[in-house]
């Protein structure tokens, strides 16, 4: 799957950047004004995304499908995982989009269930607008690709930050509590399937979906990094039309490329004396 925001963190000489929302994960309160939260920052790919014939035809013969996708995700036992997946949608009587991801879900000599399309690589911004839910591993830019759309979610973590991504989403009210991969079983998949499809959980997730629409991410954190850009400790002392990409050992002089060859072609300076 292509995802589509960029969640990371990032630092500049007087201010840190977290691409990440308030609406989902307000601000510490002792966190000082040098950090910025400046809401996901996403990378918009639908608007050139043409999704094949079959899967058009697949998503217009009925209902919006749930979706199922581990993303880069690679199980130690991939067939089982997939048969588990099949049998959680027979258990909840929905259709479902199976992503095959990386860890090859759905081998051919499976035979697909009634109802089930596998997916191959679909831009998330553009196939969640078309699911009634998503279920994932929680990485955080397949999360924030579902709750901007409003969708319920149910995250399936693995390991690293994914339980924590899960348990913000269920925190406010927008899916069913994470499941760890090694309790994952079809019976309480299903259960928190049909919990995150029910009335109140798909109304939170459209608040919350609202809420984070309004956030223009991209905006405030390239504003706040440059904001943070302490630019005289950017220029090369010696022609400050340039960008200084060297200092001079044991000294605060800082030099451009053009600088650095210049003084060194002239006997002034070592380039063992530079560092970066």
């Amino acid at each position: 799957m292509i995802q589509a925001p960029w969640i990371k963190t990032a630092v500049c000489a007087d201010i840190q950047v977290r691409g990440r929302s308030p609406a989902l994960i307000p601000k510490p309160q002792d966190w000082g004004k040098h950090i910025s939260v400046s809401g996901f920052c996403f990378l918009p790919l639908a608007s050139e995304y043409v999704p094949d014939l079959e899967l058009a035809a697949f998503l217009a013969e009925g209902p919006p499908p749930i979706y199922i996708g581990f993303g880069s995700i690679v199980p130690s036992d991939p067939d089982a995982l997939t048969r588990l997946i099949f049998s959680v949608v027979e258990k909840t009587g929905q259709r479902a989009l199976v992503s095959k991801g990386w860890g090859g879900l759905g081998a051919d000599d499976f035979g697909i269930p009634e109802g089930v399309f596998m997916l191959g690589n679909v831009p998330h911004d553009w196939l969640f607008e078309h699911v009634s839910c998503v279920v994932h591993h929680g990485g955080a830019g397949t999360t924030a690709a579902g709750i901007v759309l409003g969708k319920p979610t149910i995250v399936v973590p693995f390991f690293g930050d994914q339980l924590f991504w899960g348990s913000m989403v269920a925190k406010a009210g927008a899916g069913s509590p994470p499941i760890p991969f090694k309790q994952l079983t079809a019976d309480n998949l299903a259960a928190a399937i049909l919990k995150a499809l029910e009335p109140a959980t798909v109304e939170a997730a459209k608040e919350l979906g609202m809420r984070l629409s309004t956030e223009e991410g991209r905006e405030m954190a390239a504003e706040n990094f440059h904001d943070g850009l302490n630019f005289d400790t950017l220029r090369c002392d010696l022609s400050p039309e340039r960008t200084a990409v060297w200092r001079v050992s044991k000294t605060d002089v800082r030099l451009s490329a053009f600088a650095a060859i210049v003084l060194a072609n002239e006997g002034i300076l070592n380039f063992n004396d530079l560092k970066r």
